[in-house]
C-alpha cells in the first residue's frame, strides 16, 4: 500500500510539474485553457474556475491542459491556433523545462537535507555480515592507521589509497585496523575476502562522509548536478534511439512501479533520487521530435515560422494522431514486457 501511495504521488507531481508549466506560460503570454487535467480517463473530480475547468482523472498516466483553439480553427484572436508562434513555442517547451526545474528543486532539497559525500577516511557504511562488521566496525569510525602504517590526516585520499593498497597487498592475511571512534583509539584485527567479481580483497567498508550544504550551495550544485544528469540521459537516449542500446532495460508503469517499491524500502532518500531521475526522463522523453510529444511540436512550430505560415490544422492533427496511436501500442508492448519480467 505505501509503494501506491508513493507511486501515486511521484507520478501526480511529476505530472503536475509538467502541465503546470504548459498553463502558466499559456496563461502570461495571453492563451487562454480550456481544461487542465491530471491523469487520463473517466473524470473523478472536477473544479470549475474562473475560466478554466481543472479535472482529476481516473487513470495516473499521463495529463494535459486543453487550450482554446488548440486542435480546432477559432474566432477567438487569444486561441492557441490564432496565438504567434514563438507564444506557442514557449508554451509548449515550457512543460519539459518545468520537468528540469522540478529535479533542481529536489536536488536543493536533497543536498541541503541530507548533503553530498565528501572525501574521507571516515567509515560512511558498513557492510553487513562483512569481514568489518563482524569484527565491530562501525559507521562514523575513522581509520588512523594500518598495520603499523600511519593514515594521512591532512590528504584523505592519500591516506584512502593507503588503506586500498595495504588490504591489496595483505591479500588474505589478517589486517591490523586502528580508527578513532568518540575521541578514542582502537584496535582492530580483520581478515579481508576475496571478491571474485571484481578480483579485489575487501573488508566491506565505504569511504566518506556526508556534508550538509545551506541554501546558495545547495541551488548551486543542484544546477550543476542537473545538466550532469541531462547530458548524461541525452546520450543514453541517443544511444538507445539511433544504435539500440538499452532496449531491453526500458520499462513502463508496471517496471517504475517495482523501482518505486525498491526506492520505499531503502528509504527517503532514494524515493527523492528516483524522482529526480523520472522527471527528468520525463522532460528529455518529451523533446524528441515525434508526434504527439513537446518535441513534434515543437518541430512543426519551427517549420510554421520558416514558412511563414500555419501548417494544414487537418493534417497537424492526422501527424499527432498517428504519433499517438503509436506511443500507446509502444506503451502496451512495454508494460507486457514489465509484467513478463515480474511473472515469468
Amino acid at each position: 500500500m505505501l509503494t501506491i501511495i508513493t507511486a501515486l504521488i511521484l507520478f501526480g507531481v511529476i505530472i503536475l510539474a509538467h502541465e503546470l508549466g504548459h498553463f502558466l506560460v499559456a496563461n502570461w503570454v495571453g492563451i487562454p485553457a480550456e481544461e487542465f487535467s491530471i491523469g487520463m480517463g473517466p473524470k473523478i473530480y472536477q473544479r470549475k474556475g474562473s475560466k478554466t475547468l481543472f479535472s482529476l482523472r481516473a487513470l495516473p498516466i499521463g495529463g494535459y491542459v486543453k487550450f482554446v483553439g488548440e486542435d480546432e480553427k477559432s474566432d477567438d484572436p487569444r486561441a492557441f491556433s490564432n496565438a504567434k508562434v514563438w507564444k506557442r513555442f514557449l508554451t509548449i517547451l515550457s512543460g519539459p523545462l518545468m520537468n528540469f526545474l522540478l529535479a533542481i528543486l529536489l536536488l536543493a532539497i536533497f543536498f541541503m537535507a541530507f548533503g553530498t559525500i565528501r572525501t574521507s577516511t571516515d567509515i560512511l557504511e558498513v557492510i553487513d555480515n562483512s569481514p568489518a562488521h563482524r569484527a565491530g566496525l562501525q559507521q562514523g569510525d575513522k581509520i588512523v592507521g594500518i598495520n603499523g602504517r600511519e593514515v594521512d590526516k591532512i590528504n584523505e585520499e592519500k591516506g584512502i589509497e593507503l588503506v586500498r593498497e595495504v588490504i591489496q597487498e595483505e591479500g588474505n592475511q589478517p589486517l591490523q585496523i586502528t580508527i578513532l571512534r568518540d575521541g578514542h583509539t582502537l584496535e582492530f584485527e580483520i581478515l579481508p575476502i576475496y571478491n571474485e567479481e571484481k578480483n579485489t580483497y575487501e573488508i566491506g567498508i565505504y569511504f566518506g562522509r556526508f556534508q550538509r550544504h545551506g541554501l546558495l550551495s545547495s541551488i548551486k550544485l543542484a544546477f550543476i548536478q542537473t545538466g550532469r544528469l541531462i547530458a548524461l540521459m541525452v546520450q543514453l537516449v541517443g544511444s538507445m534511439i539511433f544504435r539500440g542500446q538499452g532496449l531491453n532495460e526500458v520499462v513502463g508503469p508496471v517496471g517504475i512501479v517495482g523501482e518505486i517499491n525498491k526506492a520505499v524500502q531503502s528509504g527517503i532518500q532514494d524515493v527523492i533520487n528516483f524522482a529526480i531521475i523520472i522527471t527528468l526522463n520525463l522532460g528529455i522523453i518529451n523533446l524528441i521530435p515525434f508526434p504527439a510529444l513537446d518535441g513534434g511540436r515543437l518541430v512543426l512550430l519551427i517549420v510554421e515560422g520558416l514558412r511563414g505560415k500555419p501548417i494544414d490544422a487537418q493534417k497537424e492533427g492526422y501527424i499527432h494522431f498517428v504519433g499517438f496511436v503509436l506511443l500507446m501500442i509502444l506503451m502496451i508492448l512495454v508494460t507486457f514486457k514489465d509484467i513478463a519480467r515480474q511473472w515469468f
